[in-house]
């Protein structure tokens, strides 16, 4: 984690053979620094590293069998797959979502629990995090993620018996999305201090936090937790 984001501008290219909508972003609500999205073919997959952020989206498994990924930090948006089709060695972060679910809204989730907190103006994630975590490098491949409502009374046993799911070998990252309101009355610290008593057994893993503080309102305060497991949460 850290404190000022990036000045450099945040590239992040998006290949699918379907028309998808860029309308989530909104980077003034969403306490952003500005990203430049390009949207390109599954065809148009650079065969050698860039230093950008690559969102892949597959609309079936077949696909797969096509797909040839070169380059770094590619982000890896398909339906779920039965495990022959899968490959271990794939050099992505896959995010597996069910069959009845949209590409466009499993891109959407994708981005509001994770991918937007690559270009926060308060404490970003870094987009090589991940992907220079030992969990990765030991072959977890797949992203989890679960919401808990920061203004919801049981918040702490929420946080407590989900973190107690996680194997003390994935990699974890907090991602707080935080009214501007709610973090004049009473400050994210004392949020993010509760949310770390949680970690004590966090000895073997790699842990981030990163805030976006949002315009929405503060209904809205959220914390999505992001993990990489070495099974697909679908299966």
């Amino acid at each position: 984690m850290t404190t000022t984001a990036s000045d450099s501008l945040q590239n992040i290219v998006i290949y699918t053979n379907n028309k998808i909508s860029l309308d989530f972003y909104k980077p003034f609500e969403d306490g952003l620094n500005p990203i430049l999205f390009t949207v390109k073919t599954l065809e148009q997959i650079p065969r050698k590293t860039e230093n950008k952020s690559h969102i892949v989206i597959l609309e079936s498994c077949d696909e797969l069998s096509n797909l040839q990924i070169n380059c770094n930090k590619i982000h890896l948006i398909m339906p779920t797959c039965s495990k022959n089709k899968l490959e271990n060695d794939l050099n992505a972060l896959i995010f597996e979502h069910d069959q009845s679910m949209s590409s466009q809204h499993a891109l959407e989730n994708l981005y509001h629990s994770f991918i937007k907190f690559y270009c926060s103006a308060e404490y970003y994630l870094d987009p090589q995090d991940f992907f220079n975590s030992d969990s990765y490098k030991d072959g977890y491949r797949y992203i989890n993620i679960h919401e808990i409502l920061q203004d919801n009374v049981s918040y702490e046993q929420q946080l407590h018996t989900y973190l107690n799911t996680i194997s003390n070998t994935e990699t974890v990252s907090f991602n707080f999305s935080i009214g501007y309101e709610f973090s004049s009355e009473s400050g994210y610290l004392p949020l993010l201090e509760d949310t770390v008593d949680h970690l004590t057994y966090a000895r073997n893993r790699d842990v981030f936090f990163s805030i976006v503080l949002s315009k929405h309102p503060i209904s809205d305060n959220k914390l999505s937790i992001v993990h990489l497991s070495q099974e697909s949460p679908m299966s």
